[in-house]
């Protein structure tokens, strides 16, 4: 009876550690850890096969942002950087003492006994049992530092996009810009045509020929810097989608097309506040300082050691507990307790900081797209039209004998300007709408691409 109770209380004491040895796993630690994995399937699938599916011949701006979604290291590091965040917290929420168990036995005259014979548990002697409210703090300050890294992952998926529709937009508004100086070149070569016809009738000087043929010779070096700009912007694109640098990609045929915006500039605001991953990491990182204030705090609870015993007849059972007062610590714990505090005031600051450039940065933003517009309508509505007429105009003109070549071939590279104009205001908006975009982490117009990665 009596070994049976001894081992009834070594059975108890073994339970009371287990307890008090358990993992501390914060609300909100499960729908974190869903989230992630929800968010990573498509880059563990990706891994694990290693199998990029191509690109088609002529990608949209869309594809390219799925893909880049899909390949991409640096975005693929920030979910990673977010599962390790989220892997802490069973780590600092969990008793960093173990048990101890330990046997002993006296041996008289060659001879042991159970009467004589012990076993003990304890925690093990080198490391405390932690109070268990500092577990809670750790954990919960980990579980927030996590929400912050996952903020961070979706921010780079923001960021990703916007570089990779930036980078697309400079190669179009490049490959665009190479088909009107290559019409102007079919003009200017017109144009050396007509005045070296004229300088042999004696119409026109050397002069006018000198000049038409710089204009040709201009406009061909022109052609060939614009050309040679092609091969580093395509190695950027493929930079992001990681891709070989010089992996095949169709310059794009036409400028992307411009979208309306299904937002007022009041609403955009407010998005921006609710929906910023930058703002609301910062606001995760503001709580993760919170509890980092309270386990400072928690420091001038004492820590704990525990031991029980029995020898195997049952016989004589003992305890014992210590407690590791920190009397000499409370000079360093008022520090560390100051200092929480000092940081958890850093990131209140950078967060009403960084919500002011955004701020800034949104109204800069909406004010471009909106000028851009203007622009565009008083361009597309207005003077295109009047430049296409008067060419139209001229070349009537030039057929019925009152106007000159070169008054046509004149008004003609003027629409050629024109439409230069056009194009740089239409690739400026859409790089402002993409920012805009970036900053409200959402997409503001009709677009179609998603922003998770494909399943």
């Amino acid at each position: 009876m009596n070994k049976f109770t001894s081992l009834c209380r070594l059975t108890m004491v073994m339970v009371i550690a287990g307890l008090w040895g358990c993992t501390v796993h914060p609300q909100g630690e499960r729908e974190e850890r869903d989230t992630a994995a929800q968010a990573g399937k498509a880059f563990e699938k990706q891994i694990e096969n290693r199998q990029v599916t191509p690109l088609p011949e002529n990608p949209s701006p869309d594809q390219l942002v799925e893909y880049a979604l899909l390949n991409n290291a640096e975005l693929e590091q920030r979910y990673w950087e977010w599962r390790s965040a989220l892997e802490q917290i069973p780590q600092d929420g969990t008793q960093t003492t173990t048990l101890n168990v330990t046997a002993g036995t006296s041996v008289t005259n060659g001879h042991a006994s159970w009467g004589s014979s012990t076993v003990s548990l304890s925690n093990d002697p080198m490391t405390d049992v932690k109070w268990p409210g500092k577990l809670d703090a750790a954990a919960r300050q980990d579980l927030e530092i996590a929400k912050a890294a996952g903020q961070r992952f979706v921010m780079a998926k923001y960021e990703l996009r916007n570089k990779v529709l930036s980078a697309y937009y400079d190669y179009a508004l490049n490959a665009e810009l190479i088909r009107l100086e290559q019409s102007n070149q079919q003009l200017l070569q017109t144009m050396v045509s007509v005045t070296d016809a004229r300088n042999t009738s004696g119409s026109s000087g050397q002069q006018d020929v000198l000049e038409a043929r710089n204009e040709l010779e201009m406009s061909g070096n022109e052609i060939a810097n614009m050309q040679s700009q092609l091969p580093s912007q395509r190695a950027a694109i493929n930079a992001l989608l990681s891709r070989a640098f010089d992996a095949s990609l169709s310059a794009p045929a036409d400028l992307p097309s411009s979208q309306p915006i299904a937002h007022t500039d009041r609403e955009l605001a407010e998005l921006v506040v609710k929906q910023n991953p930058k703002l609301l990491a910062l606001a995760d990182e503001i709580r993760a300082r919170e509890q980092a204030i309270r386990l400072a705090k928690l420091q001038y609870v004492p820590d704990f050691n525990f031991s029980a015993g029995t020898d195997l007849m049952g016989i004589t059972q003992s305890v014992l507990g210590q407690a590791t007062i920190p009397i000499f610590r409370y000079e360093a714990i008022d520090a560390a307790i100051a200092q929480a505090q000092a940081n958890l005031r850093v990131s209140e600051a950078m967060r009403r900081q960084t919500g002011n450039d955004l701020a800034s940065q949104v109204t800069a933003d909406i004010a471009m797209i909106r000028d851009a517009d203007r622009q565009l309508e008083l361009f597309q509505q207005t003077i295109l039209p009047r430049a296409k007429l008067i060419v139209n105009v001229s070349r009537s003109a030039y057929e019925t004998g009152q106007a000159s070549l070169l008054d046509l071939l004149n008004n003609q590279r003027s629409l050629i300007g024109i439409e230069r104009v056009v194009a740089n205001l239409r690739i400026s908006r859409e790089r402002n709408l993409v920012d805009l975009e970036t900053i409200a982490a959402s997409d503001l117009s009709s677009r179609s691409a998603s922003m998770e990665p494909a399943q």
